[in-house]
């Protein structure tokens, strides 16, 4: 389920959907979620599936019953988890957040290595994979943000960061 395609198209479907109906105030509060969060665990998702594809790695438990036929190296599961606490930690910015959710995230990655489906490196890549993920995709939304607000503030003033990025890329 976690890695088909349809789970992925069904979920960022059914965010946009909610996200369209919801008043102006809510999504302002959400729309990090939408914008960020699900986007840096797709990001995540399709950037070890490409690395396992590069590096095909077959998984420590290949000769057990249930276990999976796709690559071992890195662990999706970790990079998802990651991304999502790394974009959830930098939204929310609360101690117990941040606590909370790297808590999750390890007890996800320790999963894969107590079930025998990664290995400790798999695990390691994974999150690291995670991590960038998240920081990159919430490091684009907050500069989209910023722009976004700025341009509402100052109406495209000379010195607003959207009109430098616009003459910069010639619009």
């Amino acid at each position: 389920m976690f890695g088909d395609v349809q789970y992925w198209i069904g979920l960022v479907i059914g965010a946009f959907l909610i996200y369209i109906v919801l008043p102006a105030r809510e999504k302002k509060k959400v729309g990090w979620v939408v914008f960020a969060l699900i986007p840096a665990a797709i990001f995540a998702f399709q950037l070890s599936y490409v690395l396992k594809l590069w590096f095909e790695i077959p998984r420590p438990c290949t000769d057990m019953a249930g276990c999976p036929t796709s690559y071992s190296f890195p662990s999706s599961h970790a990079a998802v988890i990651f991304a999502f606490a790394v974009v959830t930690s930098l939204n929310i910015k609360k101690r117990f957040v941040w606590l909370g959710t790297v808590a999750l995230a390890v007890l996800v990655a320790y999963s894969r290595l107590a079930l025998n489906y990664h290995t400790p490196l798999d695990v390691a890549a994974g999150s690291l994979v995670g991590v960038f993920s998240g920081f990159i995709i919430y490091q684009a939304y907050k500069a989209y943000h910023s722009l976004d607000s700025d341009s509402e503030k100052s109406n495209l003033s000379k010195d607003s960061p959207k009109s430098r990025l616009s003459r910069f890329l010639g619009f």
